[in-house]
């Protein structure tokens, strides 16, 4: 059986990864999470690695894809 700590970072961790999902391939934030600084942070982080991967920044990108 889990030690409830252990279910506590398992909590924190699954934000971190939708936030860091969403910000790299979904493209936008979902407000249902934003209550956790986990989700924030990996979010950030998403946006971050979108940067190092591809040389410029999502909001740039998407400026560009939608033709703006």
């Amino acid at each position: 059986m889990d030690k409830p700590i252990d279910v506590k970072r398992r909590g924190y961790l699954n934000f971190f990864k939708d936030g860091v999902t969403d910000a790299l391939v979904n493209g936008s934030r979902d407000e249902d999470k934003l209550f956790s600084a986990y989700y924030k942070q990996g979010y950030e982080f998403g946006l971050e690695l979108y940067d190092d991967l591809y040389g410029k920044d999502w909001e740039t990108a998407k400026q560009e894809l939608l033709g703006e």
